[in-house]
Order: C-alpha cells, then structure tokens, then sequence
C-alpha cells in the first residue's frame, strides 16, 4: 500500500510542478525555413523530488531520441553534460527524468540543451534550448 500511495504522490508532484515551467522551441540545423524547422518539437521542464535533491524532468511535445542534454545554471557558472543513448525514443507527453541536483532554489534560472533526432535514431537533428526558473 505504502508503494503504491508513493507512486501516486510521486506522479501527483510531477503533474503539478510540470504546469509551471518554461518550455523552449529548437532550431534545425538543415533548413526548413522561418519556425524553426524543428517539426514543432519542444521539450516542457518539470521537477520533482529525489533522494538527495531534485531531479529535473522532461517532456516532448514529439516523439524524439536524446543524444545528449547540457544542463546549466550561468548565474552560478555550473554546466554538465548528461549523455543519453540516442536510441530510445521518448514519447510525447510522458515526463522523463533528466538527472538529480543537490542546492536547487526557488528563482534560480536552469537552462536545458537537448540534442537528438526527430521520431527515432534515423530522424532529423534536432537541438532545443529550454529556459526553467525554479518556482
């Protein structure tokens, strides 16, 4: 019973914090003209809470595969790059975990690059920046 009220907590949480994001639109390397030419793809930011801090999460508004995500926080000069394996593909509107950070405050401003293709491993490229202030 304990498990399955946590689940439910855990997806209620999601589900609220995933409402007050910022969501950035992308960039196609390859043309397509003016909108971007990114097939629409954009990818919304959440959070939740982990087991040592908070763990950014992530949705598609497409179907996509991630090569790689750059998180960052410029005001405190902090960059990593989370590796992803470019072959699954994440599903539009289901959140995904990104990774978990410890000293995450209310008002920060996160910065989010994710690089993949569009629809699978032999989609288009795709690469979209999303801006996430901390509520």
């Amino acid at each position: 019973m304990k498990k399955i009220l946590l689940t439910l907590f855990s997806l209620l949480f999601i589900l609220i914090n995933g409402c007050s994001d910022d969501s950035g639109s992308g960039t196609d390397p390859f043309g397509g003209g003016g909108g971007g030419g990114t097939g629409g793809v954009t990818w919304t930011i959440g959070q939740r809470q982990g087991q040592q801090g908070i763990i950014f999460t992530g949705k598609p508004s497409t179907a996509v595969t991630v090569t790689q995500v750059t998180v960052s926080l410029p005001a405190q000069n902090f960059n990593e790059v989370v590796q992803g394996d470019g072959t699954t593909v994440f599903q539009p509107g289901q959140f995904y975990d990104i990774s978990e950070y410890t000293g995450v405050a209310t008002g920060q401003q996160w910065t989010l690059k994710f690089e993949g293709k569009l629809g699978s491993a032999q989609g288009q490229q795709y690469t979209v920046t999303s801006n996430y202030t901390v509520p």
